[in-house]
């Protein structure tokens, strides 16, 4: 039995976790699988290896501490730790062994590092959003895709992921496929839904536009991608980082701008605006509040004006 693909099965069938997620436990478990090995066996093929607590505790540990001793951040070393303990519990439910151990690496991460999310001003965005040359098929592809990622916060998997099925122009909404396999409907309106149009206008032939636009597409054009590279194939997420990051560099110079800078800016605006935390919460597809929480630290300046204009004693 090898138990490292079994874990990785469990994750994507029973779990349903998200292709990325996946990847990422995949490469952590590989590197705990090849530090356990270190001492001698196979440790995906031989179920015996994990059954003495005391040894897992130890393992655990001394993989985490090599992390530390090589630079890995505190985040990093977090993230480690959830995949072995989704690891150990894996082997509980498959019966591997009786109980994960107790305390697993508990306060071996050092705690994790809270860093808040880069954003961009509306301004820095407004001018991002008028750099595509609206002349060109590439162009309003590439409005297109800035204005839903930011008009809508979407992920970069959920643009990447749109299918022209998922589009309902004459509901003024979209369907949108997020992590775990969750869905979500988002209000499609003002200037993302102008660029979408324009871009399916240039690029779909005039039947099966108006057929999008009536809401009434056919099966077959119901599963073609919204969003489209080389060769009409989807877009790749690396493509759509690319671009991005093209125009921030035309904008300003700036570098480190991504897709998920465009879902910030997205969610601190919102709330800049006097959106509640809830709603942003339900656009942005999160399962907890705490997820959220952290773009209300992004709106300092918001809330020093709102106290200086009604506290009693700011003055």
């Amino acid at each position: 039995m090898d138990l490292r693909q079994a874990f990785l099965d469990h994750l994507a069938v029973e779990k349903g976790s998200s292709p990325r997620t996946v990847a990422s436990y995949r490469r952590d478990i590989d590197d705990f699988l090849a530090h356990a090995g270190e001492s001698g066996g196979d440790p995906a093929r031989d179920p015996s290896f994990w059954r003495e607590s005391e040894r897992q505790r130890l393992l655990v540990r001394g993989h985490l501490a090599a992390l530390r001793r090589a630079g890995r951040s505190k985040a990093t070393v977090a993230r480690h730790l959830a995949a072995l303990r989704a690891f150990y519990r894996f082997l509980q439910l498959s019966g591997v062994i009786d109980a994960s151990p107790r305390n697993l690496g508990r306060g071996a991460s050092g705690g994790r590092e809270r860093k808040l999310p880069r954003d961009l001003t509306a301004e820095l965005v407004a001018g991002l959003l008028e750099l595509p040359d609206a002349t060109r098929r590439i162009g309003l592809r590439d409005r297109a895709l800035l204005e839903m990622i930011y008009g809508l916060g979407l992920r970069l998997s959920e643009a990447v992921g749109l299918d022209v099925g998922d589009l309902d122009l004459p509901g003024e909404r979209v369907r949108v496929l997020g992590k775990g396999d969750k869905e979500r409907e988002l209000p499609l309106l003002g200037a993302a839904s102008a660029a979408l149009g324009d871009h399916l206008a240039s690029r779909l032939d005039p039947a099966d536009w108006l057929a999008v636009r009536d809401g009434a597409p056919s099966a077959a054009l119901a599963r073609m991608p919204v969003f489209t590279g080389r060769g009409d194939r989807r877009i790749s997420p690396r493509t759509v980082q690319a671009r991005v990051a093209h125009y921030a560099g035309r904008l300003a110079g700036m570098k480190g701008v991504s897709p998920h800078t465009l879902r910030h800016s997205f969610a601190t605006h919102l709330l800049d605006g006097g959106a509640g935390i809830r709603i942003v919460q339900e656009l942005l597809g999160h399962e907890n509040l705490s997820t959220t929480q952290i773009y209300t630290h992004l709106s300092r300046a918001v809330l020093r004006e709102a106290f200086n204009r009604a506290h009693p004693r700011s003055k």
